[in-house]
This record gives structure tokens, C-alpha cells and sequence, in this order.
């Protein structure tokens, strides 16, 4: 079982899984993108353009390269749920609670039948 963190607005609620963002790890710009965090994809593009950089430009040796850009990348991938938290937190979303299930939509369902079910969820 996962467990998830559940936010909610006006009647829409997301479930945001705890732990380490695996689809985070190997392309970090797609995957913020896909959650519609704008400001940490600029960030995350502005990080890969200054790794290009440093590679055309030779300021690292290219396994030393490598590797700074391997725990960039597992950093955000660690984070990542955490920052997806606080980008729902500034579109007006309200953590719930937690949520336990095999999936999110498991989890979900969860938090509804301890709140009395789907209309009484929202009440």
C-alpha cells in the first residue's frame, strides 16, 4: 500500500503520492511540464542549459559532469512530490489529510468512505 497526500478544491480533489518521484528521475523538465509547475520547469531547463554549457565549454571533465548532473537529478526526483505539494498549495488547494491504496484512485476512494462517501466529502 502508498500512501498519498489528498488536496482539495471546490469540489476537485488530487491525491499526490508520498515518496520518491521515479518519472521525475530521468527527464525532470518533462515531468514538471506534465504537472504544470511552470516555475520549476523554467528552473529545471535553466539548470540543463547551464549543464550544457559546462559541457561544451569544457569547465568539467565529463565524468565529473556526469555525476553532478545525476544527483541534480535525483535531488528534484526526491523532492518532487513535496514540490508539487506547495505548487498545489499556491493554486488554492487544501491538504486533507493522507490516504492509504494501491493506486491513487484507490486511495481516494479511501478518504471518501471515512468522510461518509463522494457527497458528503465535499460538504
Amino acid at each position: 500500500m502508498r500512501v498519498y497526500s489528498i488536496h482539495a478544491r471546490a469540489g476537485d480533489v488530487i491525491a499526490v503520492r508520498e515518496g520518491f518521484a521515479w518519472s521525475a528521475m530521468p527527464i525532470p523538465l518533462v515531468w514538471a511540464l506534465g504537472q504544470r509547475m511552470w516555475l520549476w520547469c523554467a528552473i529545471v531547463l535553466a539548470v540543463d542549459l547551464l549543464f550544457a554549457a559546462a559541457f561544451a565549454r569544457r569547465w568539467f571533465d565529463p565524468v565529473e559532469l556526469a555525476m553532478i548532473m545525476l544527483a541534480f537529478r535525483f535531488l528534484f526526483a526526491a523532492e518532487a512530490h513535496d514540490l508539487l505539494r506547495r505548487a498545489l498549495y499556491w493554486r488554492g488547494y487544501v491538504e486533507e489529510g493522507l490516504s492509504t491504496g494501491r493506486n491513487a484512485d484507490s486511495a481516494l476512494r479511501r478518504w471518501a468512505d471515512r468522510r461518509g462517501g463522494w457527497d458528503s466529502a465535499f460538504a
